[in-house]
């Protein structure tokens, strides 16, 4: 088994390319002479997939969070009205 420290910029390149093009590390691997994890660990580390993290704002998502942002205003106007009565 290789390191990833000894492949080269060119082979570190052609992995990255063939991972975002969908191929899967366990097929990459075997190429290289790595372990489909350490293909994957590098991947994680240095953010390949794009939309890794990001969110798709949808409809639900949007709904969600205005009603949280109403309940928290409730809560405030609630909390005032407790202490103006005291």
């Amino acid at each position: 088994m290789r390191k990833w420290s000894e492949l080269s910029e060119k082979e570190q390149e052609q992995i990255k390319k063939r991972y975002l093009a969908g191929e899967s590390p366990s097929e990459i691997a075997k190429d290289y002479n790595l372990k489909p994890k350490q293909i994957s660990d590098q991947a994680y580390r240095k953010k390949w997939n794009v939309n890794m993290g990001t969110k798709k704002t949808t409809k639900k998502t949007t709904k969600k969070a205005a009603k949280k942002t109403t309940k928290k205003a409730d809560k405030k106007t609630a909390k005032k009205s407790k202490k103006t009565k005291k």
